[in-house]
């Protein structure tokens, strides 16, 4: 357990150093940005644009986007790849607003495997729950995870992780709480008037 949340740490740490590198002008880690980012962002433009060359369009718009505004990155609000993400996200819209001016004749997919149709605005609203998971403290997060990803009861938890019950339910609580915070700031969350 604890190796994996080194390597996400290292992970993130490495990409808000080479994020910072290029806000200085470093060439060489653009390209290790490019490297690590291709084929996420490829991936999610192909599911938000439904076009090839659109997504290798944005793959291209988003490094140089990232070129020239890294200096904007503060690695105190977010993740480096949240922001990478939202600037993608930038230029979808950009590309897609792009496109409604110039249509694009796209032949409608076919769905022959029954498959349930993928749907962007909830696969984005999912990655922005992963997001604003990371934000809240690893030992809450990890109990969230355990309740809701893997469906364990607290009981399990508690064994699981070798603590306390009430331990296990206070940081589910407040775990639940700040992250219902940070969905309220994303706009996911409606603040019930």
């Amino acid at each position: 357990m604890g190796a994996d949340k080194d390597d996400k740490d290292v992970r993130r740490e490495a990409e808000a150093a080479m994020l910072l590198a290029v806000a200085r002008g470093d060439v060489e880690a653009l390209r290790a940005i490019y490297r690590a980012f291709e084929r996420p962002l490829y991936a999610l433009g192909r599911r938000w644009l439904r076009d090839e060359q659109m997504a290798q369009e944005l793959v291209q718009e988003v490094t140089l986007r990232i070129w020239r505004r890294a200096a904007t990155f503060d690695p105190a609000k977010g993740a480096a790849g949240s922001w990478i993400f939202g600037v993608a996200r930038n230029v979808a819209a950009d590309l897609a607003r792009s496109a409604a001016r110039n249509p694009i004749p796209v032949e409608e997919p076919r769905d022959d495997s029954g498959a349930r149709p993928w749907d962007e605005e909830r696969a984005w609203q999912g990655w922005q729950v992963v997001q604003a998971l990371g934000r809240i403290p690893a030992e809450q997060r990890r109990v969230v995870e355990l309740a809701y990803v893997h469906q364990l009861t607290q009981s399990e938890i508690s064994e699981g992780l070798g603590i306390p019950l009430g331990t296990v339910k206070t940081r589910l609580y407040a775990g639940l709480a700040k992250l219902r915070t940070e969905l309220v700031k994303m706009g996911i969350l409606e603040v019930p008037e």
